[in-house]
Formats: structure tokens, sequence, C-alpha cells
């Protein structure tokens, strides 16, 4: 593990060789990955590396060079091509750290940290269990499938941000995931469905024959797909599908794509986006939460705020770099944003159902037809068709479009069924109306 001593030492260095400003990251991370097939062990990855990132400045003029071997002579060599690249390269007036005065001074504990020190044999145990619990649900109910893959992981990282304005945060952090892929077959057609967990406490995430079980549930319920015709119907979002919505928003404030003009909400700031009784939270202290951060990558203090408040676009998620580019203030998500958390009126999934009376339920998404610079939004989709509040029958090779502004204004409701395994905590979504394409 570098020490803060001697990522110092780097500055002053750097400092010494002609750099009006000088930044250095350096990150650690190890891992072990486990899948299994067949009762048997498929793979077994270890995985251990580190980085170090200097970036330099010299009057606005920019160089950055990083290495993987973090000895005396590979960061005397690093520092050598950083300097030499801010040299050979022309000035950005909106290029340098952030003012001193942004720079993070509260520095809470995020209880995004465990010692995940399970063995790889318990490992496999784990994914074995996974497996079987799928399996066992499948003879329960008299059905075959077979699983494609069973898989748990764990891992932990350390990383280290220090400037030449004297900040220097240091961050550790731990992950654990497990996922299952089931097959089934009926009438020679073949439907695979999958299901996960993951939590920074590997003892944390749900049991593994449940992930294992719910993998079979999700793959054998899609059995007897249709399609179906051409329509214009009400859809509901199941929450995996739902967070999607919310990144289509996040990709489209981002600072980067602001100063491109590559976004079609670029004219949206303190504009009405979504119905006034949706507000998105974010909220980077949030405990054990995926994407809490004392500080973002430049240094700058996080904050929670409301993204969206009462429906209204409250705020872009900006850079130092960005912001200066919009003549705007950073908002701390260099990084992009943390932790998001919809709050609205819930609504229980049955009632959900319900209301959406005839119309599609979408529990997967393919494709990246999705254009965030016009908001046109065209994916392919599977799910189940819906009559009277009650589903009929699995339905795949769909194809559902609309506008993501026309969608957000028209989220009629929103679910109880919160997703938790990411940084956009979010339960199903219901929209008025979208064109689906079929037969």
């Amino acid at each position: 593990m570098l020490s803060t001593k001697l990522v110092e030492k780097v500055l002053d260095q750097l400092k010494r060789r002609g750099a009006t400003q000088a930044e250095v990251i350096y990150s650690e991370g190890t891992g072990v990955s486990v899948s299994c097939r067949k009762g048997e062990v498929d793979t077994i990855e270890n995985n251990q590396d580190c980085s170090l990132v200097l970036t330099v400045y010299k009057n606005q003029a920019k160089g950055s060079a990083s290495t993987a071997v973090v000895d005396e002579a590979s960061v005397e060599l690093t520092m050598e091509k950083a300097l030499a690249i801010a040299s050979l390269t022309e000035p950005d007036e909106a290029a340098g750290l952030a003012d001193k005065s942004l720079l993070a001074t509260e520095f809470r504990e995020l209880g995004i940290y465990y010692k995940n020190n399970k063995s790889a044999d318990e490992l496999v145990d784990m994914a074995l269990a996974a497996e079987q619990g799928a399996l066992d649900y499948a003879a329960k109910v008299a059905q075959a499938i077979t699983v494609d893959e069973s898989n748990v992981e764990m891992g932990e990282g350390f990383s280290i941000y220090a400037n030449s304005q004297g900040f220097v945060g240091e961050k550790q952090g731990s992950n654990a995931s497990a996922s299952v892929v089931a097959i089934a077959e009926q009438d020679g057609m073949m439907e695979r469905e999958y299901w996960w967990d993951a939590s920074r406490d590997i003892n944390q995430m749900a049991s593994m024959a449940d992930i294992g079980k719910q993998a079979a549930i999700r793959t054998l319920e899609r059995l007897g797909s249709k399609k179906i015709k051409s329509t214009k119907a009400p859809i509901l979002f199941d929450p995996s599908c739902a967070k999607s919505l919310i990144g289509h928003m996040l990709s489209a404030i981002s600072g980067s794509a602001l100063y491109q003009e590559a976004s079609f909400l670029k004219d949206n700031l303190q504009q009405q986006l979504f119905p006034d009784w949706l507000s998105i939270m974010e909220n980077p202290f949030l405990p054990g939460g995926f994407a809490s951060r004392n500080f973002d990558g430049n240094g700058v203090q996080t904050r929670e705020r409301a993204l969206i408040q009462a429906g209204v676009l409250n705020g872009f998620l900006l850079s130092v770099y960005s912001a200066r580019r919009l003549g705007m203030q950073t908002t701390g998500n260099a990084g992009g944003a943390h932790n998001l958390l919809v709050e609205s009126s819930q609504v229980a999934k049955q009632d959900l159902l319900q209301q959406l009376d005839t119309g599609l339920l979408v529990t997967s998404l393919m494709g990246q037809g999705v254009n965030t610079v016009t908001g046109d939004y065209s994916r392919g989709a599977s799910g189940f068709w819906v009559e009277k509040g009650e589903i009929q029958f699995p339905v795949s090779e769909l194809t559902i479009a609309g506008q993501l502004k026309d969608m957000y204004r028209s989220v009629v409701a929103i679910g109880d069924d919160v997703d938790r395994r990411s940084k956009i905590q979010t339960g199903s979504w219901l929209i008025e109306s979208m064109t689906i394409a079929g037969d």
C-alpha cells in the first residue's frame, strides 16, 4: 500500500520540476471470482493490481501519465512523461485543480469496507449452493432447467487522491456479488434468465439458495413466450429496467455531454422534467452505498442534494473541468453521480398491475437504441402481457419506443419494490403510453 508520505513527496518533486499544479491518484485492488457448472468448478480467478496516475499542469497546459508498476524507477519515468506531455500541450483555460475552498474537509464513516476474507473453497461452496437452489426449485415444480453458470466474487480496493493544493484523501471499499444464469426449453424454444445480488459485505447478501431459486423462477416464467401485435399501451418497467431510465438522464446531465452540446436536457435546468410528486435525492453519505464517497475525483467535498425536486431538474453533474467549460460551479460529481434515491408515493406491485390494466410489463431490455442527444428512445424488450391487472403470458421479440422527455412527464406511478443492488435505488415505473412494435 502506497503511503501518503510518498504521494506528498511525488507532488513536491513535480512542483520542483516546473509543474504549477499537480495531482496524484493511486489505486490498488484484489479480488477472487469463481464460477461453477454442472456441480463442478469451472473457473477460479484471482486478481491483484495497482496503478499510479500523475497529472501535471504548466500554466493550464496539462500532461498525464500512468504506471502499473509502483517502484522508484517507474515513478521517476512517469513523472518525466507527464511533465514532457504538458510541455507539448496547448493551454486550456478550463484546466487545473479545484479551488482550495472547495476541497473536502469532512470525512464521514461510510460503512463501505468489510473484510471479505472467505477462501476460494468457501466461494466455490457458495456458487454450488446457488446452482443447487435453482435445480431444487425446478425439481419441486417438476420442470427441467440447466444452470448455465453460477458465479460468486468478492474484492476490495484502496485509493488515494492528492494534489498540490495540500489535499490528501483516502478511500477503502469492498464488494461482493453472486449470480445464477439458467436455461429452460419448451416446444423447441430456449429461454434464458438470471438473478443476482450484490453487497459491500459478502455476509449480507441473500442466501445462495434463494438467488438460484429466483433465477429458476424467472427462467421458467419465460417459457411459452409469444409475440404480440404492434400497438400503443401503458408500460410498467420493473425496477432493474426503471433504473436505466434514470441512467439515460444521468448521461444527458453529465458535464461532458453538456459542454459538447450532446444532450437533450442541456436547456432544461430548473424546468419541470417529471411529475411534481417525484423527487430524486443524491446522497453520497448513504451507509454502505455503492456510490458513497466523501470527495469526488477532484477532491471536492460531496454533498446531499435534490437532483430532481418536485419534478424539476435541480442540477447537473459537473466536475471542475466541465463546470469551467460551462461557466458554472462544480457539483462535486467528478466520477459521476452518487447514490440516487427516488422519492414518491410508492404503490404496491399488485396495485401497479391493476393501474396498468392492459399493457406490457417489461422485465428485460436489449440493445443500445437510446439517443441522449435527441432523447429518442427505442429498445428491444421482453416481459409479460397484462390484461385487467393480471399477467396473461410472457412476450418477447418486441421493440418499445418513445421520447425520453415525454416518458419522464408521463410517469404515472412508482412501485414500492425498491431495488437496492446498485447506486440507483427505485421501484417499478408505470408510464402512461408508449409504442410497442411486435408482429
